[in-house]
């Protein structure tokens, strides 16, 4: 499936309403190991001869699906658009895991040809016909229902742009457009929550719904860290000590705080006046947040210092600990809960239809056992670094940056 980034992202959205079946593919082909070795990738040797540079091009079955074949072309087709679309992120990966992040690609791709052949057989047979005019009126009409709209025009334009091919990216969502069918033929609004359900399970994980205590602060922010290495640390503090008292007297003297810190802070949330917006506890480091939920609306904190600098908080606004109404939380957890029901059913079906199916891989294919590849440090949650502290970094205009929440994590 094509993805597309940026502002086209909420094409995604747009593919992603009748291709809920694919997803789900890809969820059940997560859950294989993959092989322990590419067999696939031949490595000659400096003295081979011409046709091993050529070898690849020969096409090969690779598995066979109720003797139906998937090809080497097939699958290195797939694979190296999954390749191209995860690019940005693997050339941030140590060599080591973007080589087995590569391998266990592969597989899972493999594994998503295999269910697709799978429920392509059960399409067919419950004698559903997906027409080039169903997909293009479905595809606009979810086009149209995105904000702001996606014309077809817009989104074919993206994917040539990207290097995908509109006709591949149409197939797919008529296929997935072919599946829902064949969903809505065996479980019709079984699947489906209704207000009862949805109530009962509002009312037995009330913590899914609890709102914490939430405070809404501005903040003037001058860094201590040195931004030249070669600078005396203890003179770039001692700057920033003056500076923040000099902003301080401003402030109580009744000087416009939005003012002062949109000419002065070093954080980013400068643009927004130092609005950090709602949040709840745990939500900042602890100086600034002791000092944040300590004041009441419409207070100014003292000098507060943290491991980024001096900082000056004022408050805007409050919002006591309480609970999400049923109404309020209802739709969303009605689509929730909906999801959820229909993927496990899609999950055992599919896995029924596996258990009965006759699959034969190539000597080298399949979900051989394989150790999965070593895990970096999440980029969500990175460990406290110098980096991370020298220079403020672009967050959400809710979370001040660099400080209280970039050195909370």
């Amino acid at each position: 499936m094509m993805r597309v980034t940026g502002g086209p992202g909420r094409l995604m959205s747009f593919l992603g309403s009748c291709v809920l079946i694919l997803i789900v593919i890809s969820g059940l082909a997560c859950q294989k190991k993959a092989p322990t070795a590419d067999t696939n990738t031949v490595k000659p040797e400096p003295s081979a001869p011409e046709p091993a540079a050529v070898e690849p091009l020969i096409d090969k079955t690779v598995v066979t699906v109720n003797g139906q074949a998937i090809t080497e072309l097939e699958l290195s087709k797939r694979v190296a658009l999954a390749m191209k679309q995860a690019s940005s992120r693997l050339a941030s990966l140590p060599p080591q895991y973007a080589e087995q992040v590569k391998k266990q690609a592969r597989q899972q791709v493999l594994e998503n040809l295999v269910v697709e052949r799978l429920l392509d057989e059960q399409v067919v047979a419950a004698g559903i016909k997906i027409t080039d005019a169903d997909i293009l009126a479905e595809m606009t009409k979810t086009g149209a229902q995105q904000q702001p709209p996606v014309t077809l025009e817009q989104f074919k334009t993206t994917i040539e742009a990207q290097g995908g091919n509109f006709e591949d990216v149409k197939k797919d969502f008529g296929r997935g457009m072919g599946y829902m069918k064949l969903m809505e033929t065996k479980w019709g609004d079984t699947v489906k929550i209704g207000d009862e359900e949805a109530k009962q399970y509002y009312d037995t994980h009330p913590n899914d719904f609890a709102i914490p205590e939430q405070v809404r602060a501005s903040h003037i922010l001058i860094l201590t860290q040195p931004k030249d290495p070669n600078a005396d640390p203890n003179q770039v503090k001692a700057a920033a000590k003056e500076k923040i008292e000099k902003l301080y007297k401003q402030v109580k003297d009744g000087e416009d705080f939005a003012a002062i810190a949109k000419e002065n802070s070093d954080c980013p949330s400068a643009a927004n006046g130092g609005d950090l917006g709602l949040n709840p506890r745990g939500g900042w480091v602890k100086p600034f947040e002791d000092a944040a939920f300590a004041l009441k609306v419409g207070d100014v904190s003292d000098i507060v210092e943290t491991q980024f600098g001096y900082h000056i908080i004022k408050v805007t606004d409050r919002k006591d600990a309480g609970t999400t109404p049923f109404e309020e939380a209802k739709p969303a957890l009605i689509d929730g809960l909906s999801k959820e029901k229909r993927q496990t059913a899609v999950r055992q079906y599919v896995q029924s239809l596996r258990e009965k199916a006759k699959i034969v891989y190539a000597e080298g294919e399949g979900p051989a056992a394989i150790a999965p590849a070593p895990k970096p440090v999440a980029p969500s949650q990175p460990a406290p670094s110098p980096a991370a502290t020298t220079a403020p970094a672009t967050q959400p205009a809710t979370t001040p940056a660099p400080e209280p929440n970039a050195a909370k994590q």
